[in-house]
Protein backbone atom coordinates (compact mmCIF):
# COMPACT_ATOMS: atom_id res chain seq x y z
CA UNK A 1 0.00 0.00 0.00
CA UNK A 2 1.16 3.38 -1.65
CA UNK A 3 0.65 6.78 -1.83
CA UNK A 4 2.78 6.72 -4.77
CA UNK A 5 4.35 3.95 -5.32
CA UNK A 6 7.98 2.62 -4.56
CA UNK A 7 7.00 -0.79 -6.20
CA UNK A 8 8.80 -4.05 -6.60
CA UNK A 9 10.29 -4.05 -9.99
CA UNK A 10 9.45 -6.77 -13.04
CA UNK A 11 11.69 -9.71 -11.12
CA UNK A 12 10.78 -8.98 -7.83
CA UNK A 13 6.92 -8.96 -9.12
CA UNK A 14 7.25 -12.45 -11.40
CA UNK A 15 8.75 -13.59 -7.18
CA UNK A 16 6.10 -12.18 -5.27
CA UNK A 17 3.37 -13.72 -7.83
CA UNK A 18 4.97 -17.37 -7.36
CA UNK A 19 4.29 -17.33 -3.13
CA UNK A 20 0.15 -16.00 -4.12
CA UNK A 21 -1.49 -13.31 -6.21
CA UNK A 22 -0.54 -9.70 -5.41
CA UNK A 23 -2.66 -7.04 -5.53
CA UNK A 24 -1.55 -3.40 -5.14
CA UNK A 25 -3.41 -0.80 -3.52
CA UNK A 26 -2.99 3.07 -4.42
CA UNK A 27 -3.75 4.61 -0.87
CA UNK A 28 -3.14 7.74 1.36
CA UNK A 29 -5.06 7.70 4.73
CA UNK A 30 -6.37 5.67 7.30
CA UNK A 31 -6.34 1.33 7.42
CA UNK A 32 -9.54 1.34 8.13
CA UNK A 33 -10.83 3.39 4.96
CA UNK A 34 -9.54 -0.30 2.52
CA UNK A 35 -13.19 -1.53 2.88
CA UNK A 36 -11.82 -4.52 0.00
CA UNK A 37 -9.10 -5.68 2.60
CA UNK A 38 -12.08 -6.47 5.19
CA UNK A 39 -14.00 -8.07 2.27
CA UNK A 40 -11.28 -10.34 1.59
CA UNK A 41 -11.50 -13.73 3.37
CA UNK A 42 -7.81 -15.22 2.38
CA UNK A 43 -4.57 -15.19 4.02
CA UNK A 44 -2.86 -12.07 3.93
CA UNK A 45 0.44 -10.56 3.65
CA UNK A 46 0.42 -6.85 3.90
CA UNK A 47 2.84 -4.49 2.84
CA UNK A 48 3.11 -1.02 4.11
CA UNK A 49 4.89 2.35 2.93
CA UNK A 50 4.86 4.64 5.68
CA UNK A 51 4.18 7.60 3.65
CA UNK A 52 0.65 6.24 3.07
CA UNK A 53 0.04 6.44 6.77
CA UNK A 54 2.11 9.89 7.22
CA UNK A 55 4.16 7.58 9.71
CA UNK A 56 1.24 6.61 12.08
CA UNK A 57 -0.57 3.72 10.22
CA UNK A 58 -4.00 2.50 12.85
CA UNK A 59 -2.79 -0.55 13.52
CA UNK A 60 -5.83 -1.97 15.77
CA UNK A 61 -7.50 -1.62 12.34
CA UNK A 62 -5.66 -4.87 11.46
CA UNK A 63 -8.49 -6.44 13.70
CA UNK A 64 -10.96 -6.15 11.20
CA UNK A 65 -9.12 -7.48 8.47
CA UNK A 66 -9.46 -11.21 8.14
CA UNK A 67 -6.43 -13.13 8.03
CA UNK A 68 -3.68 -10.95 8.49
CA UNK A 69 -0.06 -13.37 8.86
CA UNK A 70 2.12 -10.03 8.90
CA UNK A 71 2.26 -6.95 8.44
CA UNK A 72 5.78 -6.28 5.86
CA UNK A 73 6.69 -1.78 6.57
CA UNK A 74 8.64 -0.84 3.73
CA UNK A 75 11.06 0.61 6.29
CA UNK A 76 13.33 0.74 9.21
CA UNK A 77 11.58 2.20 11.75
CA UNK A 78 8.22 -0.32 12.55
CA UNK A 79 6.99 1.92 15.59
CA UNK A 80 4.42 3.70 13.41
CA UNK A 81 2.23 0.50 12.46
CA UNK A 82 1.93 -0.23 16.52
CA UNK A 83 4.01 -3.41 16.90
CA UNK A 84 2.74 -4.30 20.26
CA UNK A 85 -1.20 -3.77 18.76
CA UNK A 86 -0.29 -6.09 16.23
CA UNK A 87 1.19 -8.83 19.11
CA UNK A 88 -1.72 -8.58 20.92
CA UNK A 89 -3.87 -9.28 18.01
CA UNK A 90 -1.82 -12.74 16.58
CA UNK A 91 0.06 -10.16 13.85
CA UNK A 92 3.72 -10.19 13.09
CA UNK A 93 5.32 -7.22 11.94
CA UNK A 94 8.57 -7.20 9.82
CA UNK A 95 10.76 -4.27 8.66
CA UNK A 96 13.98 -3.52 6.83
CA UNK A 97 16.61 -3.08 8.94
CA UNK A 98 19.95 -1.66 7.79
CA UNK A 99 18.64 -0.95 3.99
CA UNK A 100 20.36 2.44 4.02
CA UNK A 101 22.48 2.74 7.31
CA UNK A 102 25.46 3.83 4.51
CA UNK A 103 23.61 6.46 3.49
CA UNK A 104 22.27 7.40 6.33
CA UNK A 105 25.67 7.77 8.30
CA UNK A 106 27.50 9.49 4.65
CA UNK A 107 24.63 12.07 5.14
CA UNK A 108 24.81 12.72 9.32
CA UNK A 109 28.48 13.47 8.99
CA UNK A 110 27.91 15.23 5.88
CA UNK A 111 25.47 17.65 8.30
CA UNK A 112 28.26 17.80 10.74
CA UNK A 113 30.65 18.82 8.15
CA UNK A 114 28.20 21.35 6.64
CA UNK A 115 26.88 22.86 10.42
CA UNK A 116 30.73 22.51 11.39
CA UNK A 117 31.84 24.88 8.86
CA UNK A 118 28.40 27.34 9.43
CA UNK A 119 27.14 26.84 6.51
CA UNK A 120 23.78 27.83 7.49
CA UNK A 121 25.17 31.17 8.87
CA UNK A 122 26.77 31.96 5.36
CA UNK A 123 23.23 31.12 3.54
CA UNK A 124 21.83 33.42 5.84
CA UNK A 125 24.46 36.29 5.12
CA UNK A 126 24.05 36.12 1.49
CA UNK A 127 26.98 34.05 0.84
CA UNK A 128 29.35 36.05 2.71
CA UNK A 129 31.58 35.16 5.63
CA UNK A 130 31.13 37.19 8.88
CA UNK A 131 34.19 37.16 10.58
CA UNK A 132 32.83 37.97 13.71
CA UNK A 133 30.97 35.47 14.42
CA UNK A 134 31.78 31.89 15.94
CA UNK A 135 34.94 30.48 13.71
CA UNK A 136 34.30 27.26 11.53
CA UNK A 137 35.29 23.79 13.26
CA UNK A 138 37.52 21.43 11.72
CA UNK A 139 36.25 18.16 12.84
CA UNK A 140 39.46 16.20 12.43
CA UNK A 141 40.75 15.68 16.13
CA UNK A 142 37.49 16.82 17.56
CA UNK A 143 35.62 14.15 19.96
CA UNK A 144 32.44 12.51 18.08
CA UNK A 145 29.68 10.95 20.24
CA UNK A 146 27.47 8.50 18.40
CA UNK A 147 24.45 7.60 20.80
CA UNK A 148 23.10 3.93 19.96
CA UNK A 149 25.32 1.47 18.37
CA UNK A 150 23.18 -0.25 15.68
CA UNK A 151 23.84 -0.35 11.97
CA UNK A 152 23.53 3.59 11.58
CA UNK A 153 25.44 4.25 14.80
CA UNK A 154 28.76 2.01 13.92
CA UNK A 155 28.95 3.14 10.55
CA UNK A 156 28.71 6.87 12.11
CA UNK A 157 31.30 5.95 14.19
CA UNK A 158 33.26 4.61 11.45
CA UNK A 159 33.42 7.20 9.15
CA UNK A 160 34.36 9.60 11.85
CA UNK A 161 37.11 7.77 12.84
CA UNK A 162 38.47 7.48 9.09
CA UNK A 163 38.64 11.34 8.95
CA UNK A 164 40.73 11.13 12.23
CA UNK A 165 38.07 12.45 14.78
CA UNK A 166 38.30 10.37 18.50
CA UNK A 167 35.52 8.55 18.51
CA UNK A 168 32.88 7.86 21.60
CA UNK A 169 29.69 6.27 22.27
CA UNK A 170 26.70 4.77 23.99
CA UNK A 171 24.50 1.82 23.96
CA UNK A 172 22.63 0.48 26.08
CA UNK A 173 23.40 -3.40 24.62
CA UNK A 174 26.17 -3.03 21.60
CA UNK A 175 29.71 -3.09 22.09
CA UNK A 176 32.96 -2.17 19.76
CA UNK A 177 36.20 -2.68 21.42
CA UNK A 178 36.96 -0.26 18.23
CA UNK A 179 35.29 3.00 19.66
CA UNK A 180 35.42 3.71 23.71
CA UNK A 181 32.72 3.31 25.62
CA UNK A 182 31.09 6.17 28.03
CA UNK A 183 28.28 6.61 30.09
CA UNK A 184 25.23 8.12 28.26
CA UNK A 185 25.98 11.55 30.50
CA UNK A 186 29.52 11.76 29.25
CA UNK A 187 29.07 11.34 26.39
CA UNK A 188 27.11 15.08 25.93
CA UNK A 189 29.20 16.75 28.39
CA UNK A 190 32.56 15.82 26.64
CA UNK A 191 31.87 14.97 22.53
CA UNK A 192 32.59 18.41 20.04
CA UNK A 193 30.17 16.27 17.50
CA UNK A 194 26.78 14.42 18.86
CA UNK A 195 25.01 12.35 16.73
CA UNK A 196 21.94 9.86 18.18
CA UNK A 197 21.21 7.27 16.31
CA UNK A 198 18.59 5.14 17.92
CA UNK A 199 15.29 3.09 17.18
CA UNK A 200 12.73 5.49 18.06
CA UNK A 201 10.19 3.74 20.55
CA UNK A 202 8.54 3.64 23.97
CA UNK A 203 12.11 2.82 25.71
CA UNK A 204 14.07 5.60 23.28
CA UNK A 205 11.48 8.39 23.39
CA UNK A 206 12.75 11.32 25.71
CA UNK A 207 15.64 9.55 26.42
CA UNK A 208 17.91 12.20 25.95
CA UNK A 209 16.30 14.75 28.20
CA UNK A 210 17.29 18.86 29.05
CA UNK A 211 19.47 17.60 31.76
CA UNK A 212 21.75 15.86 29.22
CA UNK A 213 21.66 18.86 26.73
CA UNK A 214 22.32 21.60 29.17
CA UNK A 215 25.47 19.54 29.51
CA UNK A 216 26.77 20.01 26.11
CA UNK A 217 29.68 22.19 25.51
CA UNK A 218 29.00 25.85 23.89
CA UNK A 219 31.38 25.35 21.35
CA UNK A 220 30.07 21.73 20.37
CA UNK A 221 27.42 20.98 17.51
CA UNK A 222 24.51 18.35 17.28
CA UNK A 223 23.31 16.21 14.37
CA UNK A 224 19.64 15.32 14.15
CA UNK A 225 18.89 11.92 11.84
CA UNK A 226 15.59 10.20 10.98
CA UNK A 227 12.84 11.04 13.16
CA UNK A 228 15.09 12.86 16.25
CA UNK A 229 12.34 14.70 16.93
CA UNK A 230 10.84 12.09 18.91
CA UNK A 231 13.89 11.19 21.12
CA UNK A 232 14.61 14.97 22.10
CA UNK A 233 13.31 17.96 22.55
CA UNK A 234 13.77 19.81 19.40
CA UNK A 235 12.55 23.38 20.39
CA UNK A 236 14.94 23.29 23.21
CA UNK A 237 17.48 22.78 20.78
CA UNK A 238 17.05 25.55 18.66
CA UNK A 239 16.41 27.64 21.59
CA UNK A 240 19.52 27.15 22.96
CA UNK A 241 21.80 27.50 19.31
CA UNK A 242 19.62 30.94 19.13
CA UNK A 243 21.33 31.74 22.65
CA UNK A 244 24.96 30.98 21.68
CA UNK A 245 24.49 27.99 24.52
CA UNK A 246 25.33 24.80 21.50
CA UNK A 247 27.37 26.51 18.84
CA UNK A 248 24.94 24.74 15.59
CA UNK A 249 22.58 21.78 14.91
CA UNK A 250 21.63 20.05 11.43
CA UNK A 251 18.57 18.30 11.42
CA UNK A 252 16.52 16.61 8.52
CA UNK A 253 12.48 15.64 9.20
CA UNK A 254 9.22 16.86 7.71
CA UNK A 255 8.71 19.73 9.77
CA UNK A 256 12.24 21.56 9.03
CA UNK A 257 11.40 24.77 7.50
CA UNK A 258 13.68 27.03 5.15
CA UNK A 259 17.09 27.89 7.12
CA UNK A 260 16.19 31.86 7.34
CA UNK A 261 13.22 30.79 9.85
CA UNK A 262 15.74 29.80 12.09
CA UNK A 263 18.01 32.19 14.37
CA UNK A 264 21.76 30.75 14.73
CA UNK A 265 23.67 28.01 13.22
CA UNK A 266 21.10 26.25 11.96
CA UNK A 267 21.14 23.53 9.56
CA UNK A 268 16.93 21.99 8.70
CA UNK A 269 16.84 19.41 5.45
CA UNK A 270 14.21 17.49 4.13
CA UNK A 271 14.00 13.98 5.16
CA UNK A 272 16.33 12.47 2.80
CA UNK A 273 19.47 10.70 4.04
CA UNK A 274 18.45 7.37 3.65
CA UNK A 275 17.23 8.16 0.26
CA UNK A 276 20.36 7.03 -2.71
CA UNK A 277 19.99 4.61 -5.27
CA UNK A 278 21.75 1.81 -3.82
CA UNK A 279 19.49 2.41 -0.32
CA UNK A 280 16.34 2.03 -2.59
CA UNK A 281 17.26 -1.21 -4.27
CA UNK A 282 18.53 -2.27 -0.55
CA UNK A 283 14.84 -1.44 0.90
CA UNK A 284 13.38 -2.93 -2.14
CA UNK A 285 15.31 -6.04 -1.88
CA UNK A 286 14.47 -6.84 2.05
CA UNK A 287 11.14 -5.85 1.27
CA UNK A 288 10.05 -8.35 -1.02
CA UNK A 289 12.54 -10.88 0.64
CA UNK A 290 10.19 -10.20 3.94
CA UNK A 291 7.00 -10.66 1.99
CA UNK A 292 8.27 -13.99 0.36
CA UNK A 293 9.31 -15.50 3.70
CA UNK A 294 5.82 -14.00 5.27
CA UNK A 295 4.06 -16.71 3.28
CA UNK A 296 5.67 -19.41 4.73
CA UNK A 297 6.62 -20.93 8.17
CA UNK A 298 9.79 -18.53 8.64
CA UNK A 299 9.09 -14.82 8.44
CA UNK A 300 12.39 -13.28 8.48
CA UNK A 301 13.26 -9.56 10.33
CA UNK A 302 10.26 -10.31 13.13
CA UNK A 303 10.35 -7.13 15.39
CA UNK A 304 7.09 -8.32 17.41
CA UNK A 305 7.55 -12.34 18.04
CA UNK A 306 4.69 -13.65 19.26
Amino acid sequence: MSPEGLLPNDDQMKLLRKHGSVEIITHTGKLSDLNQLKQDTSEKVLGVDPDAFSWDMDGESVKNIPHVKVVCTQSTSFDWVKPQVLKDIGVLVANCPGFSADSVAEHAMGMAIDVGRNLPLYIKNGWKIDWKTRKPMLLKGKTLGVVGLGRIGTRICEIGAGIGMNVIYWSRTTKDKRFTYHKLGDVFQTADVIIPALVENEDTKKLLTHTLLDSVKSSSILVGINRVKDLWDEDYILKKVKNEEIAGYAFEGDNAKDPTAYEGNVLPLPAMAWYTQDSLQNLLDIWVQNMVSATGSKPQNIVNKL
